[in-house]
């Protein structure tokens, strides 16, 4: 990673956020003004961009606020090998992770220092967020929906009693929104095959290995749905990145009570990825990986998966879209 902008001159910050950037510009510049505006004033705020952008540089370059530093990959190193690269420059005590389409609240950073500040043993904290659109506007419905539907809305605030069970609701955000005591994070499982899902990997390595995790139940950062975003990208890159974590979890023998829906998830998973290969008209991966499926699981959508890769791609892709519901989660929850 190499300088591209000025460093800044905040020698002791108590806490770094990083912002990982990567290609898109629209957004960047809230979430730029969302950090430099916190309550809070002593860090610092690195710019990690894995694309080099001449755009993302200029945009950072408009702003005067000498806490602020750019910094550059020659090469794309994903984002699990951009959040280790960007560590090891972070001069702060904690580190929080923002991505370049979200935005924090002006307390975020206040209230986040100050649990892990009063809680010495806590390895990261996080909090819950809003949901806004395109346009950073607020939904308070899809807001308490979304809170409903990951259940963080009857976990109780502070250390997480049952870090398991959250785990696998889906109630812990490790990736965004979350601050981490930069002394207790060990980067050596920064696998690049983690690729996009960078925070349920986090999620799970903090849970497996019993680091003590503490929730903020307020909404301290707005989470931005837009046609761009990560999780509506509509290629393989999500399912892949799961079929690797969820691999790594069984053969490694981590969360064992979990198994059953440990492989229901890597079923959806495998067949979502096999999914998105044919509705890109990559056939030949989507048949193998259909192929494969078929001899595992045995169920019904495996079958018609692995029939319509025998179609021309229009028909499969039309066909297909009907199999798998996009909310993948309400069919592999388990009581």
């Amino acid at each position: 990673m190499n300088a591209k902008y000025s460093k800044n001159n905040n020698s002791n910050p108590i806490a770094t956020i990083i912002i990982l950037a990567c290609r898109r510009t629209k957004f960047i510049a809230k979430a730029i003004s969302s950090v430099l505006e916190q309550t809070r004033t002593d860090f610092e705020l690195i710019i990690a961009d894995d694309s080099n952008s001449v755009e993302i540089k200029k945009i950072c370059s408009g702003f005067s606020d000498q806490r602020l530093s750019y910094y550059a990959n020659n090469e794309c190193l994903g984002v699990l090998k951009n959040c280790e690269k960007s560590l090891s420059i972070a001069s702060g005590k904690y580190v929080s992770f923002l991505s370049d389409d979200d935005f924090i609240d002006p307390e975020y950073l206040a209230i986040m220092v100050g649990v892990m500040e009063k809680y010495k043993n806590i390895a990261l904290a996080f909090c819950d967020n809003w949901i806004v659109d395109e346009d950073g506007i607020r939904d308070l419905e899809k807001s308490d929906k979304h809170a409903i539907y990951w259940k963080r809305n009857v976990l109780l605030g502070g250390e997480l009693k049952n870090p398991v069970g959250a785990l696998f609701d889906g109630s812990i955000i490790i990736g965004t929104a979350s601050l981490y005591r930069k002394s207790m994070v060990n980067s050596s499982m920064a696998y690049k095959d983690v690729g996009v899902c960078a925070d349920l990997w986090a999620a799970c390595v903090y849970v497996h290995f019993e680091l003590p995790i503490y929730y903020v139940n307020k909404r301290l950062l707005s989470y931005r749905v837009h046609k761009d975003s990560e999780t509506n990208r509509g290629d393989s890159a999500l399912p892949d990145s799961e079929r690797f974590i969820y691999n790594f979890i069984l053969q490694e023998g981590w969360f064992q009570e979990k198994k059953d829906l440990i492989y229901k998830r890597l079923d959806d998973a495998t067949f979502r990825s096999a999914k998105s290969r044919l509705i890109n008209g990559q056939r030949d991966e989507a048949r193998k990986i259909f192929h494969t499926g078929l001899r595992k699981y045995r169920s019904y959508r495996w079958i018609l998966g692995y029939a319509l890769s025998l179609m021309p791609n229009r028909m499969a892709s039309a066909l297909l879209n009907f199999v798998q519901k996009k909310d993948f989660y309400s069919n592999v929850r388990v009581p």
